[in-house]
């Protein structure tokens, strides 16, 4: 009678990046992109090693939590543009050899990712590379969409003062700072441009004009730039969030949404056009 062989757990992630298969690819492969992304997000990569060949070795240096970790292995396939595949093992366990299989293809106007990690030792196993694999492949996305292109994302880009006094804020902030005030009409209200001079720095929001916004003190609101804000948003209340306001379309903007963090802390996020 045969002996059923007993099959490690694995994992398979798929992702579809506006980005060129060689853009990805070289992500994976080029020690300076990758010190930009590998690693979750409470990751602080310090160090990346690679001999890109087949039967070279690569190795990765991190810290969390401030405790290092190193992972590394033998390349043991590679395809320029479309496939690498390696062996993945911790330092602290070199006994619990994994594969690590990267393809790339093209899709429309970008490229599909799948990543599939084997041969791990336990469920357990499996299940921790998952979690780490999924933040990881979050900010692959963010560095693919950013790499070497004029963008904001991430960057803090806008201030805004939320009040029912409108002229009231107007005239305290010219008098106290200097600024002046640019009329932006919106359809159903009036939004006030911020200026230090030529420069415009933030604005004025009339609470009134919202009836979503009743029992809302006067507040200032801080807008990140993000590259993606309906997708952001979706990935903020998968680890805490709350929505304040749903994703809109703001005219000659760009697309905002507002949320609260799992601190409490409220942000509004905004995907500017263009970005």
């Amino acid at each position: 009678m045969a002996t059923a062989v007993a099959t490690k757990p694995s994992l398979t992630i798929k992702r579809r990046f506006k980005a060129a298969p060689e853009k990805v690819f070289a992500a994976w492969t080029d020690p300076q992109k990758m010190m930009r992304w590998m690693g979750p997000s409470k990751v602080t990569l310090c160090d990346v090693t690679n001999d890109l060949r087949v039967g070279g070795r690569y190795d990765i240096r991190m810290v969390a939590d401030g405790e290092e970790h190193n992972v590394g292995g033998v390349y043991r396939e590679i395809v320029p543009n479309a496939k690498v595949v390696f062996t993945w093992a911790w330092r602290s366990t070199p006994e619990r050899e994994s594969l690590v299989t990267m393809t790339v293809k093209p899709d429309g106007d970008g490229s599909l990712m799948t990543l599939q990690h084997e041969q791990f030792f336990d469920e357990a196993a499996r299940d921790r590379h998952n979690q780490g694999w999924t933040g990881t492949l979050l900010r692959l996305e963010t560095f693919l969409h950013t790499d070497g292109m004029e963008k904001p994302h991430g960057k803090f880009v806008w201030n805004e003062l939320n009040t029912r006094d409108v002229e009231g804020a107007k005239s305290f902030l010219s008098a106290a700072l200097g600024w002046t005030f640019e009329a932006a009409p919106m359809p159903g209200f009036t939004y006030w441009i911020i200026k230090r001079g030529d420069e415009r720095i933030g604005g004025i929001f009339d609470l009134n004009s919202d009836e979503g916004c009743k029992g809302v003190p006067e507040h200032w609101l801080t807008y990140i730039a993000v590259d993606d804000v309906d997708a952001r948003l979706k990935v903020a209340l998968s680890v805490g969030a709350k929505e304040g306001r749903p994703p809109q379309d703001i005219p000659g903007v760009g697309r905002m949404a507002v949320l609260q963090q799992p601190g409490g802390a409220t942000i509004a996020w905004l995907t500017p056009k263009p970005i």
